[in-house]
């Protein structure tokens, strides 16, 4: 059975999805960085950016590692 269509329309949406999510990573660490640079200083808005830096980094790994296990994924059906 030819699966080649299909493997290319899913590699298609895994691409796109892959840079939106990426793209929403790096939003959310410039906004961490903004959280810094405008907290003048206090605790609670400093450890609040230092937070919302970690979860970017989080966001970055878990896009990164899902399309990892796709593009395995992928691999096994295709053979």
């Amino acid at each position: 059975m030819d699966l080649g269509p299909i493997t290319g329309t899913i590699n298609n949406l895994l691409t796109i999805a892959t840079g939106l999510g990426l793209l929403l990573c790096a939003f959310f660490l410039c906004m961490a960085g903004f959280y810094f640079m405008t907290s003048g200083g206090n605790p609670g808005a400093i450890e609040r950016s230092k937070s919302a830096a970690f979860n970017a980094a989080i966001g970055f790994a878990l896009v990164l590692s899902a399309r990892v296990i796709a593009n395995l994924i992928n691999g096994a059906v295709v053979r």
